[in-house]
């Protein structure tokens, strides 16, 4: 059986800004072309890159509260939003909350904005630091906001305030949900419940197997893999501010044109993508040929990086 979620307007505003922060980008995109190469072009692109942060996770928001439903067969709960899966064995629910008796169990506890799960560190440091921000960068508050109550961790995954949610508690921890039927949701919980499970279940929260590779885990290769795109971006605003001191044929190398030297960023990203490809493809297996390849291309960037200098030096 699937439950939707009680109605709300989180995912309609995260798409909202979502498009928003995309049709932006688009003008910046727009308006590095229309502008002749300057210093402010490099910068230009540069904010460019960094406005895609904002815009993969306010989509991102949108996607998680488009698709939050609950699923209830006789084996578990499980509460599904974007790729995420979170499964709630029937077994280990202890006990059931709702009303007056979360109330009470809220009473006295400190306030949490969220979310603030994995994926919301710079959001939540943001809204600690500027409250008044909350309206702003915050999508689905409490879809995946974890606070402790009389000593126990709950993890709401609900589109309604805290009060208005079914808790489920575990001996591990509690689950705050809110179902557009709660009292539906119930009675088919207890004769679900009471047909007893199918097989067993774990308590797990399980995540597409993109974001479970061990190389996000991996502060070196992906201290390498960083290093290789702020290569380019080395490569490219060197090329960017030395290009207008150029004259338009460079009479040290047979008067080639001078926007040739923009093929240096231009391997620079390609030795970067090949390799980081390849890297991506062997890490699980060959972590030091991963390490290899990445770290290669730093050192291809820096070689293009000398030659570039070289090039375009007065």
């Amino acid at each position: 059986m699937t439950f939707k979620p009680a109605p709300f307007l989180e995912g309609r505003r995260a798409a909202l800004a979502a498009s928003l922060l995309f049709l932006l980008n688009l003008l910046l995109l727009i308006v590095f072309f229309a502008k002749p190469v300057a210093g402010s072009t490099f910068f230009l692109f540069v904010l460019g890159l960094l406005l895609w942060l904002p815009i993969l996770y306010v989509a991102w928001r949108a996607w998680a509260c488009f698709t939050l439903a609950y699923w209830l067969d006789r084996n578990a709960i499980t509460v599904v939003y974007g790729p995420v899966r979170q499964t709630i064995p029937l077994g280990d629910i202890q006990e059931i909350r709702r009303g007056e008796a979360v109330a009470d169990w809220q009473e006295g506890s400190p306030v949490v904005q969220g979310p603030n799960g994995e994926a919301d560190w710079a959001v939540e440091r943001l809204v600690q630091r500027w409250p008044g921000l909350a309206r702003w960068v915050c999508y689905g508050p409490e879809l995946g906001t974890r606070r402790v109550l009389q000593g126990k961790r709950v993890n709401s995954l609900a589109s309604q305030p805290l009060a208005e949610q079914i808790v489920l508690v575990t001996a591990e921890r509690s689950y705050g949900i809110s179902p557009d039927d709660p009292d539906l949701f119930l009675a088919a919980l207890d004769d679900l419940h009471e047909l007893g499970p199918t097989h067993l279940v774990t308590q797990e929260r399980h995540w597409p197997a993109l974001a479970r590779w061990p190389l996000w885990q991996d502060p070196v290769l992906m201290g390498l893999l960083a290093a290789g795109f702020v290569g380019f971006l080395v490569l490219l605003g060197v090329a960017i501010f030395r290009f207008t001191g150029l004259p338009y044929a460079l009479p040290l190398w047979d008067n080639l044109d001078r926007r040739l030297i923009f093929i240096f960023p231009a391997f620079g990203l390609a030795v970067w993508l090949i390799d980081g490809i390849w890297g991506l493809v062997v890490h699980q297996r060959h972590r030091i040929a991963a390490a290899l390849l990445f770290g290669g291309a730093v050192a291809a960037q820096l070689a293009a990086l000398v030659a570039l200098l070289s090039v375009t030096r007065s």
